[in-house]
């Protein structure tokens, strides 16, 4: 495995979590109030982001982007788990505090379909990393999109039986990080009691206001799920589509997913 420092992130209650390696085994959790005040006050060499990376400004930036979507469904036997991705406008309205119908009229105009609520509600998000991409071009290409779902798929060399939400199915994530990680069940313990030691203190980095409580076990164990892939060397990453590593949305930004398996998902 890899000496990197490396992170996994996920998006937890109006915070970012990020799960980081910094060249050992034992991980760290970390909140921050954006994604960019976590890259520049670190030297990472990846980042992998359960958020939409590359979006659609048009119906032809549109049906690039549904490819990758469309093999993400596949690879994650999960169709459910991957939502339709805001147009680059609707997520701009939506972080700058537009409501739900103002946000899907948006979309419905630049892509000529609506918007889910739970899109909508993700889209603040897509739109601050999608900001932050476009002016940082040297994070381009060590951000990364990353499903959680593709990853654990990928990790434990068969679909997953059981929803991340329940005991179950954080079991069968944990088994997948078998071989790949050191005491997976103690590091997602660290990683609560990093939480929890947050929710204690305020949470937050320089004074801002993030409440720790809000992340949820199934948050923890995804941004760990991400960290461990994020691990493996950059030669050793795979990406959807089919290792596309050259699909950009009209502002240059990549348009893929990485995830580790043996062989390929599609």
């Amino acid at each position: 495995m890899s000496a990197d420092t490396v992170a996994g992130v996920d998006w937890a209650g109006g915070a970012w979590l990020a799960v980081v390696f910094d060249g050992g085994d034992e991980p760290a959790a970390r909140l921050e109030p954006d994604l960019g005040a976590l890259w520049r006050e670190g030297e990472f060499d990846r980042v992998l982001v359960d958020v939409p990376i590359g979006l659609p400004d048009d119906p032809e930036t549109l049906a690039a982007r549904e490819v990758v979507d469309s093999a993400a469904r596949s690879a994650a036997e999960r169709p459910s788990s991957v939502f339709p991705v805001p147009s680059r406008g609707a997520c701009e309205a939506a972080a700058a505090g537009a409501d739900y119908e103002t946000v899907s009229d948006r979309n419905r105009a630049d892509l000529d379909k609506g918007l889910s609520r739970q899109s909508y509600h993700i889209a603040p998000a897509v739109g601050e990393v999608d900001a932050f991409l476009r002016e940082d071009e040297s994070a381009r290409e060590a951000v990364m999109e990353a499903h959680p779902e593709v990853c654990f798929r990928g990790l434990a060399g068969r679909p997953l039986d059981h929803s991340k939400t329940g005991a179950p199915g954080v079991g069968e994530r944990l088994a997948a990080l078998d071989g790949h990680l050191d005491h997976p069940s103690a590091a997602l313990g660290r990683i609560c009691r990093d939480l929890f030691d947050a929710a204690g203190d305020g949470g937050g980095t320089e004074g801002a206001a993030i409440d720790a409580a809000d992340a949820t076990v199934d948050d923890a164990v995804d941004a760990l799920g991400l960290a461990v892939v994020a691990r493996r060397s950059a030669d050793e990453l795979r990406f959807l589509p089919g290792d596309d590593r050259e699909r950009r949305d009209a502002e240059g930004v990549p348009m893929r997913m990485a995830y580790w398996s043996p062989e390929p998902l599609a």
